[in-house]
């Protein structure tokens, strides 16, 4: 009993002992044998090999052997905390297993319950203390975090402000880069438009002298016509067979007619010429009796739908799942491949057994056993080389079986309509044949025609399961177009002459001053002795006469102005406006009027038609500039300031209305921007008028007076105004024409 007492004595004295003289701030070393020194001053231990230890691994290990005490360290590191509860519930279990604690006395009884209360209480303590430990650190690894997390965001943060401050410098320097590049570029850009001012305006002094020295020339040429007198190369002998004279000139669209080629079998006398004046046409008369001149006049073609319909088709609506049936035939034919492969590897397996044991043939005799065991090889190798194939076969089925969806996308399929035209096209060539028979005149038109059948197609749905076997099957409007631009065939003289003789219809010439107008010659008025005599020696005068045709207005019932001898119906195949002639063969009109055209036409008051091509355009004025192979009579452009007020009348189609005058007045003269203007800058002077200009009138003349003050455009402020109509100031015209 006294030595328990003992035992339980010194151990709290040593509790007490090492609870009250260590410190917190206490430091040891442990070297690699096991043996404990403190350290103080220093914080480290005395060799690199030496590990510091705090007071509770101390506490854990000081009562260990010096062998013991570095593995039990290892340990104790691993797990600290669930060693220490485990040391706290040995020391408080270690009281209550005295075997003869009854026999203590009051006072030893009281002596335990107070130690162990004491136990206890600085167990409670170590436990609270490792817990305020545990937080403490966790709270300090909290800061410390919060810390370096702060230490990040600001090294960031400046990281950033620094970035864009570079950003921000570099952004400035390309800034002023551009800025320096845009002055420069606009620098450049000043002195090459001044260039090109400079140039426009040397170009446009030369062809202002250009054409004063053309126009000078060409009066010098006149004069000297007038004063050339007609040489008539009689020939010693009429000519009496038929002679052919093509007269070749320069026409419009003279590129599309066909070319005449010369067979040596048709036997005909048979001439090109460029150039027939007066004087070489008297020489073809007076020298042959039986004379036919052919001369090109217009080419024209056409388009018109002579039959429509409706045809159904299908286009793909959507898409549904369905079984693939590939898929089921697989899986069915690798069974059945997998199951022919296992009876073929059974049936081999079977034959080599019977024949790898010859037990199997004992009761048989020797020859018969040779020959059934050859029979039982022969099945074996046969059935080997059939599974062998059997096997390729299934490996190639997995291959197909494994790239085969198991459903396909079917498409589900909608009727639809679309609209099929029949369209006839042609083309023609109209020609003018004058003949010279038998001392009589007469003048025949010809047309050397071509005809195509097209098929054209609308509203095909891309959609459509035969889309593209649907448009190889069908025209489009292009391929029209582009044939009725595309050269007719050639033809041989023979054929021409063909031609005119099986044209009955003809105009009868009176005389050669018929013929003469008939080919806008000059016609000499006869003068009389009488005439002569009082004329006091004034020069003789000449007038210059055209074939006569009958001006027969919209109506019988009306004098039609004379303006109207200068205006056109200009007609696409998109629909017609108006124009104007400013010379003898050029036509002005809107280039909306024109815009996406393969073919235009032109039509006079006298309903006389000719086609007609583009030689210049400004979208910026809504202008365009045609030639043609008719003439007509010029306008005269106003040249003066306008007064606001003043009567103006608009020439042109309106609606299809052809010729018709409607009259307002001058509302104001101001810029405005044009129909294709990008920029919506108003740069174009225009004409502002009450007078009705609707779809028709454009590219018909202003009128004031008799002279011309602008170009009708159709389309300006239109929508939700009334009496605010637009013409295209003579200026902006002039300016269009003298480019």
């Amino acid at each position: 009993m006294s030595r328990l007492i003992k035992f339980i004595l010194i151990s709290l004295s040593i509790l007490i002992y090492f609870g009250s003289s260590l410190k917190a701030d206490d430091k040891f070393c442990i070297d690699t044998k096991g043996f404990i020194y403190p350290i103080f001053e220093d914080e480290n231990c005395d060799e690199n090999d030496h590990k510091l230890i705090n007071e509770k691994e101390f506490s854990y290990i000081i009562d260990l052997a010096d062998e013991l005490r570095i593995s039990q360290l290892k340990e104790y590191r691993k797990n600290p905390n669930k060693i220490e509860k485990k040391i706290q519930a040995e020391k408080i279990e270690s009281v209550p297993k005295i075997k003869d604690k009854n026999n203590l006395t009051a006072d030893e009884k009281r002596k335990i319950e107070i130690e162990q209360k004491k136990l206890a209480k600085k167990s409670k303590q170590n436990l609270n203390k490792e817990k305020e430990e545990d937080k403490r650190k966790e709270r300090l690894a909290k800061i410390e975090k919060r810390k370096q997390d702060q230490k990040l965001k600001k090294e960031k943060r400046l990281a950033e402000i620094k970035k864009k401050k570079e950003e921000e410098k570099l952004k400035k320097e390309k800034r002023l880069a551009e800025i320096a590049k845009r002055k420069q570029e606009q620098k450049l850009k000043k002195e090459k438009r001044l260039a090109e001012i400079a140039k426009r305006k040397q170009e446009q002094k030369l062809k202002k002298e250009k054409r004063l020295a053309e126009i000078k020339k060409k009066k010098e040429e006149q004069k000297l016509k007038k004063e050339k007198k007609l040489v008539v190369e009689k020939a010693e002998e009429v000519n009496d067979l038929l002679k052919i004279v093509y007269l070749d000139k320069d026409l419009v669209n003279k590129a599309l007619f066909p070319s005449i080629k010369t067979n040596e079998t048709d036997n005909l006398d048979f001439s090109k010429i460029s150039d027939l004046d007066k004087a070489s046409f008297k020489n073809l008369l007076s020298n042959n009796s039986n004379l036919i001149i052919i001369i090109p006049e217009d080419f024209d073609s056409a388009s018109n739908v002579v039959f429509e319909n409706e045809r159904t088709s299908q286009l793909v609506a959507g898409q549904r799942s369905v079984p693939n049936p590939e898929f089921n035939r697989l899986q069915m034919e690798m069974r059945n491949t997998e199951r022919r492969m296992q009876i073929a590897q059974q049936r081999a397996y079977r034959a080599q057994q019977m024949a790898s044991n010859p037990g199997n043939y004992a009761h048989l005799d020797y020859f018969t056993a040779v020959i059934a065991q050859a029979g039982d090889l022969a099945v074996q190798i046969k059935n080997q080389n059939l599974a062998s194939n059997l096997n390729g076969k299934l490996n190639s089925l997995i291959n197909s079986y494994s790239n085969t969806p198991q459903y396909l996308d079917k498409d589900i399929m909608q009727n639809y309509s679309f609209l099929v035209q029949d369209i006839k096209a042609e083309k023609n060539s109209i020609f003018k044949v004058l003949e010279y028979r038998d001392n009589l005149y007469k003048e025949k038109k010809i047309s050397i025609q071509e005809n195509k059948d097209f098929k054209i197609a609308y509203n095909i749905n891309p959609q459509d399961k035969n889309y593209e076997n649907l448009l190889n099957q069908f025209s489009t409007p292009e391929q029209v177009s582009s044939w009725q631009s595309s050269k007719l065939n050639d033809v041989s003289p023979k054929k021409l002459f063909q031609i005119s003789e099986k044209q009955t219809s003809f105009k009868e010439l009176k005389n050669q001053k018929e013929l003469y107008a008939s080919l806008n010659f000059e016609i000499e008025e006869e003068s009389s002795w009488f005439g002569n005599l009082f004329n006091f020696g004034k020069p003789e005068k000449k007038s210059k006469k055209t074939a006569a045709l009958s001006k027969t207005g919209s109506s019988t019932y009306e004098i039609q102005d004379n303006r109207f001898d200068s205006v056109v119906i200009v007609k696409t195949e998109k629909g017609l406006g108006s124009g104007f002639f400013i010379s003898d063969d050029e036509i002005l009109t809107n280039y909306h009027v024109i815009e996406g055209a393969s073919t235009i036409s032109v039509t006079n008051n006298n309903k006389k038609k000719s086609s007609a091509v583009v030689i210049k355009k400004d979208l910026k004025r809504d202008l365009a500039l045609l030639k043609t192979n008719m003439t007509g009579k010029p306008v005269v452009f106003f040249q003066d300031q306008l007064k606001q007020g003043e009567m103006v009348e608009a020439l042109g189609h309106p609606k299809g209305r052809k010729f018709s005058l409607t009259k307002g007045w001058i509302s104001a003269v101001r810029k405005e921007s044009s129909v294709y203007s990008a920029t919506g800058q108003s740069d174009v002077l225009f004409i502002q008028t009450d007078a009705a200009i609707n779809s028709g009138n454009s590219g018909g003349p202003l009128f004031y007076k008799d002279k011309v003050v602008g170009v009708n455009t159709q389309g300006l402020h239109k929508d939700s105004t009334e009496g605010m109509n637009f013409a295209v100031h003579f200026s902006e015209v002039n300016q269009f024409l003298s480019k």
